[in-house]
């Protein structure tokens, strides 16, 4: 290395007045001193021996790697995969091989929902079989939206129904999982995978009820209900999908109609400050 320029002297010839600013670049100055006067930073060959040792360093980081994932603490999610595997081998998701069946197919093409396991559990159970695409989405929000409200939705019968029967289906899959020796407890575990709060809004929203009035149904702030929305139609489209799987021409129909519905005015409006 060659030698350092000459300091300059922060305050008088850097004009700088700050006293905190001075007190770090005199620091850095004396560091770079202490630098300058040290062996290695005269040697001829700096940049090579730093490349040796820094290869030396990627070297020992990447033993260190090798050797955890050798290690049992690697090993430590190994009985928890085991007991989830055993939770889709009791649903049919999975065969006495660890194939993966219809359910699992199913399973694997919704990703927007809280639980895909709840969702496509949902779908073979026939909650959604006997409700139209207002309800039907209105009932998919549950999965869909991630929070909180404290407003009661005033739901129709068939719709308070649907609700009922998806809460019985996710406190079931609790307790199976709880059964099969994971630590869940069933009614934490549906308060967790469902939030009702937009049941209501959803529905009237996918009957025609305009923004500004579905904004006065609920505690949730409108940005939320526009991503909740709009994650729901991508839901939707997911369900489709999951419909071409299983080849039930019904529920795809149903699914498209549904996000026909609830894609429309402002949630899906260009933003304005697009041009």
């Amino acid at each position: 290395g060659g030698a350092l320029p000459p300091l300059l002297d922060p305050r008088t010839e850097l004009k700088v007045s700050d006293l905190d600013t001075v007190k770090a670049l005199m620091e850095r100055q004396a560091l770079m001193s202490r630098r300058a006067a040290t062996r290695p930073h005269t040697c001829a060959s700096l940049s090579e021996q730093y490349s040796l040792v820094r290869a030396a360093d990627v070297l020992s980081r990447k033993r260190e790697a090798l050797s955890h994932q050798l290690s049992d603490n690697s090993l430590t999610q190994v009985p928890e995969f085991n007991l989830r595997v055993d939770v889709l081998h009791r649903l049919g998701h999975l065969d006495a091989d660890r194939t993966v069946q219809l359910k699992g197919r199913v399973a694997c093409e919704i990703n927007s929902t809280q639980d895909e396991l709840v969702a496509s559990e949902m779908v073979f159970a026939g909650l959604l079989s006997d409700l139209s695409p207002p309800e039907a989405v209105a009932l998919l929000s549950a999965l869909v939206f991630q929070e909180k409200s404290e407003v009661e939705p005033t739901l129709p019968d068939s719709l308070a129904t649907a609700r009922a029967n998806l809460e019985s289906l996710v406190l079931s899959l609790g307790q199976l999982q709880r059964e099969c020796g994971l630590d869940i407890d069933p009614q934490e575990y549906v308060k967790e995978v469902l939030h009702c709060g937009l049941m209501e809004l959803v529905y009237e929203w996918a009957r025609g009820m305009p923004f500004d009035q579905i904004c006065g149904l609920t505690d949730v702030m409108e940005g939320s209900i526009v991503r909740a929305v709009v994650r729901l139609d991508r839901a939707c489209r997911e369900f489709m999908d999951a419909a071409r799987v299983m080849g039930n021409t019904v529920l795809f129909q149903q699914m498209q109609a549904a996000s026909a519905a609830i894609k429309r005015d402002v949630i899906f409006a260009a933003s304005l400050y697009i041009a």
